[in-house]
């Protein structure tokens, strides 16, 4: 363990619509989100990731979903 994690839970994802639209509202609405919204080939999911002020790792995750790459990695 690298002292980054919280034992037992990796991340906690959401599900919204539209992953571009509500990371531009939570930015809109004053949260630091460092990351910008991103398509994983491997899953054919596109999401962002962040941390709650207490350190939690959060995901927002669109709920379209691609083709995933079978030759892709994470």
């Amino acid at each position: 363990m690298t002292g980054e994690e919280n034992p037992g839970v990796n991340h906690i994802a959401f599900q919204v619509p539209d992953v571009a639209a509500a990371h531009r509202e939570l930015q809109a609405q004053g949260l630091n989100l460092p990351g910008a919204p991103h398509l994983v080939a491997s899953t054919g999911r596109t999401n962002v990731n962040f941390r709650d002020p207490d350190g939690w790792r959060l995901q927002l995750v669109d709920a379209r979903r691609q083709a995933p790459d079978p030759k892709a990695t994470h």
